[in-house]
């Protein structure tokens, strides 16, 4: 079912409305095995997303059709952080590289990012844009990055629709900033990849040397460097994207 998302200004202000067709869960047959995915679900953190799955009506879902659950990351890693979680149950279980091999299925899924990363740029528009001010027509989906994590750290997959800003109070240390900003992180666009190439991007991902997203300066170790260099970094990047453009 399709998502909406649209701009209307009310007294100066510019508000990002999302609204979703939702497609109603699928009858839960409650078996042997559904209780003891809770009952793992409860002790393995792992399993967290399992929770969003069986429950799309969950306050923290977005957005749900057939085939997607849309979520916020609760422990976003940048401004904009939206988890997209297939809803079929054999697709849940496999390594992306595995489930992607389904043609029909990897369809399915970049329709869904790209859907996504439309509205992330909108919704980044709208917390970086002050009220005040005209939004600026730039190309504002540059901005989001769409793809997977070579080793992924929940049990269900989930592809990220992420900023490239890296400004958030969650990202506290150098795997956070690895994971997202070395080739550990796979685009949609990127794939299909060898089975060469898979093992390639997850070896030694987090001893890599942390690299700036934006100024490529090298800060190595020192994650509490880069930290006060991304705060720089975020302000500037901010300042460029909304400054007016000239008529």
């Amino acid at each position: 079912m399709p998502v909406r998302s649209c701009f209307k200004r009310s007294n100066g202000q510019v508000e990002v409305m999302m609204s979703a067709s939702k497609s109603p869960p699928a009858k839960k047959q409650y078996t042997s095995s559904n209780f003891v995915n809770r009952a793992i679900s409860t002790f393995d953190k792992r399993a967290g997303l399992g929770e969003y799955l069986e429950n799309p009506k969950h306050p923290s879902v977005l957005a749900y059709n057939d085939d997607f659950v849309i979520i916020k990351d609760q422990y976003p890693k940048a401004t904009i952080h939206l988890l997209i979680l297939p809803r079929d149950p054999f697709k849940q279980t496999q390594h992306p590289s595995e489930a992607f091999q389904d043609a029909e299925f990897f369809e399915k899924v970049k329709a869904e990012g790209a859907k996504w990363r439309a509205i992330a740029a909108k919704e980044l528009s709208r917390k970086l844009v002050p009220p005040s001010q005209t939004i600026p027509e730039r190309d504002w989906e540059a901005e989001i990055n769409v793809g997977i994590h070579s080793a992924p750290s929940m049990h269900h997959l989930h592809i990220h629709v992420i900023s490239r800003d890296m400004h958030s109070e969650c990202l506290r240390h150098k795997k956070h900033y690895n994971s997202f900003n070395t080739s550990f992180f796979v685009g949609l666009h990127e794939f299909p990849l060898t089975e060469e190439e898979a093992e390639e991007r997850k070896d030694n991902w987090h001893n890599r040397d942390m690299i700036c997203w934006r100024c490529k300066a090298n800060y190595q170790n020192k994650f509490t460097a880069l930290k006060a260099h991304l705060e720089r970094e975020f302000q500037e990047w901010k300042a460029e994207l909304i400054k007016p453009t000239e008529e």
